[in-house]
């Protein structure tokens, strides 16, 4: 389900449902329970994050790569960050350039470094960072009464300290 996904989490909305059922069903069978048990459930018996937060952890893992220079050189190039005294300069995000489609990765990986808590973003690792953003998902998961899966490639789930 990880393999590649930055690069084919942006394939048609029917195709990520598609996929999405298949690990629902795979997380049921691995604990046992009824195929009818609600997956958000399993999902936090087993820990697991749902696909599209797993990708979403994924580029923002790899974003974090980039920005802490722990990549290829030219990557780093590709981002600014926004300047000024406006609220994105004071929040540190990354600028995001226009997209006519929203599918390129440098507009998704703006968005998705956006989209984080500041003090997710100051890790010290990336290994840190990608277990602190998977336990505040996790966490936001808990707490959203009102959580429903949206496999859109260029919507971020927003966390319980960014909502």
């Amino acid at each position: 389900f990880d393999y590649l996904d930055i690069i084919w989490s942006k394939t048609y909305k029917k195709g990520l449902s598609e996929l999405d059922i298949l690990y629902k069903k795979v997380a049921k069978i691995a604990l046992g329970v009824d195929m009818r048990e609600r997956s958000i459930q399993v999902y936090k018996s087993m820990g697991w994050l749902p696909l599209h937060l797993r990708r979403q952890l994924h580029l923002s893992t790899y974003m974090y790569r980039i920005i802490n220079s722990l990549c290829p050189r030219h990557f780093p190039e590709k981002f600014s960050y926004v300047s000024g005294g406006s609220r994105d300069g004071e929040q540190c995000n990354l600028y995001t350039k226009k997209s006519k489609t929203h599918k390129e990765f440098y507009y998704l990986g703006a968005k998705a470094w956006n989209n984080l808590p500041r003090n997710i973003r100051e890790s010290e690792s990336a290994k840190h960072f990608a277990s602190a953003y998977k336990n505040l998902l996790i966490t936001s998961l808990t707490v959203d009464v009102d959580y429903q899966i949206n496999n859109s490639y260029n919507y971020f789930y927003p966390t319980a300290e960014n909502s």
